[in-house]
């Protein structure tokens, strides 16, 4: 597993790029960490000519913000694909069209490493070919970042500590 040196040697290297809050002197209770191909999609998608696209991208921004600024995380928002032991995560960005899926893993509790994005309406079904593309291309990113195996664990809140639940439930006051 990665160790916060390691990680901040990464950062140095340039090799990872955290996403920072929306806001100065925001809360940071969480890490994201971009990988090169996260970091030039993202860059190309804010610099495009398009408005729409601008948008669409800046809307994903503000999603990475939500998990850093320790916005509440569910199942919906972020989860892990099957089969669990690829320990390969997803970030949902669904608005506006076209949805956004955001590959990676997580290097420690609280820190996830963004590893690419890819568009939602062409990856298929939950077993499809493209899913299991995006799935061996996690992978063969983090390999390419370190030889050190992401972070596992056996429940939900354990990835994300803080502000995170599985299965939000209406809590009566």
């Amino acid at each position: 597993m990665l160790t916060h040196d390691g990680l901040k040697d990464l950062i140095s290297l340039r090799k990872l790029r955290p996403v920072r809050t929306r806001a100065p002197g925001e809360r940071e209770a969480r890490v994201m960490l971009l990988c090169l191909p996260m970091q030039e999609d993202l860059d190309a998608g804010l610099a495009s000519a398009d408005p729409k696209i601008v948008d669409r991208w800046a809307s994903l921004q503000a999603d990475m913000a939500h998990f850093v600024e320790e916005g509440l995380i569910t199942w919906k928002f972020m989860k892990w694909l099957e089969a669990k032991k690829q320990e390969v995560w997803e970030l949902i960005s669904k608005r506006p069209r076209p949805s956004l899926r955001v590959f990676g893993r997580f290097a420690l509790p609280n820190v996830f490493i963004a590893t690419h994005v890819a568009q939602r309406n062409l990856l298929g079904g939950k077993w499809s070919l493209a899913f299991e593309i995006e799935k061996l291309k996690t992978e063969e990113i983090w390999n390419d970042l370190t030889a050190e195996p992401p972070f596992a664990a056996d429940e939900y809140e354990k990835y994300i500590t803080v502000n995170a639940r599985r299965n939000p439930k209406v809590e009566n006051e």
